[in-house]
This record gives structure tokens, sequence and C-alpha cells, in this order.
């Protein structure tokens, strides 16, 4: 993480001995990919991971009809010759901005086949009356970064980068970015499409409840027939922290993290760890008494795989 100095690698030593002692498996690399293949649906190599359709069935408890993806509003900052691209989520849109949006957009490109939808949780979705050939990159994967270098490819490319360019100069346009420089507030630049896809079919899964909040969890848990036990417990804030390069909310998040794993190691009869890197660690009573495994400072460990692909940044804000 880059930000971290030396006075400030404290211990976590509930989250090292289970780094160092628990069992190891293989997943998918990334936090979308894990999710999906913990509910036990397959994605499929070359193609977006349909994550705008399942959150969509989770903020409106609605199956979409057709091809959705996410339409996250951006901040656009130019930085010599890069365009830096920013989340609203210090400064969403509020409901009535949000429907000044979708009706001018909706009305722009009427004859196009896209349509924004709104939903009640405040995100927004684009709706395609035909499947894009196009491959895109997570919101998570923009923020803070080059928008040119994370453009869509494909055979459809050159449409939806003229989309994006279209799109941010239809947001210039708007009152709601008049009222809000007017008041100081951030100003939407554009929307970001990501997450492709049609809602897939649901399979079997272990998990039957949900703690924390992520709305691609719970549009997976709406899809799971035959639900087992288990609880899943979805922690946001380190990931969130990552993409922002916030080393000190990152750190933060870490502590809070520690001070429930006594509890976690103490009541459940196993535990999986899940942190986006292609590994689960999983924990379980044995594990505790293999003390030839001997503990590694957390932030060494990952100073040794810093180059290691995935990782928090694979979250779609999804």
């Amino acid at each position: 993480m880059p930000g971290v100095e030396h006075e400030d690698r404290q211990t976590f030593p509930h989250l090292e001995m289970l780094l160092a002692r628990a069992d190891r498996h293989v997943e998918p690399v990334g936090y979308a990919n894990g999710l999906f293949s913990l509910f036990g649906i397959e994605v499929f190599a070359g193609a977006d991971i349909p994550t705008a359709a399942v959150c969509f069935l989770a903020d409106t408890g609605e199956a979409p009809q057709g091809f959705l993806l996410h339409a996250d509003p951006l901040q656009l900052f130019p930085d010599r010759d890069r365009l830096l691209a920013f989340d609203l989520d210090d400064d969403p849109l509020g409901s009535e901005e949000i429907a000044q949006l979708v009706a001018t957009f909706n009305a722009h490109f009427n004859d196009d086949g896209l349509r924004l939808l709104g939903s009640p949780s405040g995100r927004i979705y684009l709706h395609c009356d035909r499947a894009p050939s196009v491959r895109t990159q997570p919101l998570s994967a923009v923020i803070g970064r080059d928008l040119d270098r994370n453009l869509p490819n494909g055979e459809d490319q050159g449409r939806w980068r003229g989309l994006l360019n279209e799109t941010q100069m239809l947001c210039h346009t708007l009152e709601l970015n008049r009222e809000r420089e007017t008041r100081g507030r951030l100003v939407l630049g554009g929307l970001w499409f990501s997450g492709g896809g049609e809602l897939p079919p649901g399979r079997r899964a272990s998990v039957t409840r949900l703690a924390g909040d992520c709305e691609l969890a719970r549009g997976l848990l709406a899809l799971c027939k035959d639900a087992g036990g288990d609880e899943l417990i979805v922690e946001r804030a380190p990931g969130r922290a990552v993409m922002r390069a916030d080393a000190r909310a990152w750190l933060q998040a870490l502590e809070e993290l520690e001070g429930r794993m006594p509890g976690l190691l103490r009541d459940c009869e196993a535990l999986h760890v899940h942190p986006g890197n292609g590994t689960v660690y999983c924990w379980h009573a044995r594990a505790a008494r293999r003390w030839w495994r001997r503990k590694r400072s957390l932030l060494d460990c990952l100073d040794a795989s810093r180059e290691a692909p995935g990782g928090p940044r694979d979250v779609k804000g999804l």
C-alpha cells in the first residue's frame, strides 16, 4: 500500500496467524470473480463479469430484461496530457439530479437503442437493446487513473469510446451541473460503463446470510438456489481505501478487522478468508496448533507480492 510509512507498520497478530497457519485453496483472482465463484456461477474468459445485471436485481428486486451495464457518475480532471477520473461518492447525485440526467440522456440517445435506468439506491444502469461486442474495465480500475488507458476494447470499441465522449459533452450541458458549480459542489463530468451482460442463472450455494454492505453479494444471494447454512461477511473498507490510495483509511480498516478476528476465530467452526488475490485461506480449530508455521508481518507479506495481479482494485463499485 503506497504511503504506509515504516513507523505505521504495526502488527496484526490474529490476521498474521491466520495467514500463516490456514489451509490454502485456489480461486479466481479479483473481488467480483471470487464472489461469482463462491456462488457457483461461471464467468467466461474474454467477457465482462455481468455485475450490473446482478446489482440491478439487488437494487430493485426485479430481474433486468436484456443487456445491462453500470453507468457510474465520474468527476474528470485534466492533468497535463491525461484525463483523470474520480467517483462522486463524497457528493453523490440526488434523486432529482438522477431523474434529470436520465431524461436528458434517454432523449438524446433515443434512436441508438440505449436507455439509462435509475434505481432506489441511487445507482444508475445502462440498458442496451442489442448486446455489444465490447470488454470494459470496472470502475475500481479507473479511479485516480488515466481514463484513456482503460477505454473499452473489442469489435464495438469505436462506438463505445465515442459514446463515452458524447456522454461527457452531454453532461456539461446539464442544469444540475451549473447548480452544483454555483454551490461549490462536485461536478458530473461523465459516466463510466462497465460490468455488462445479462442476468446469469442461479446455482446452488452454501451461503444463507449476508453481513455487510455489498449489492453484488446481495444480488448473487437472491439468485442462488438451495442455499446452505454459511454466513458471508463482506468487508469493503480496505478495498475502498486502496482504490482511493488512502493509506490511513486502509490501516484503520485493517485495525478494525483485526479487532473482530478473535471473536470470528473463536465462534465459527470454519472461517474462509477471500482477499481477492486468488488464494482462499481456510481456518479451522486444528490450524491453531501448527506452531511450526511462523507468523510474518502482514505488511511484509504484501511487500513481497506487490506485483501479484488483481487484489482489492478489482472491486466493482460495485
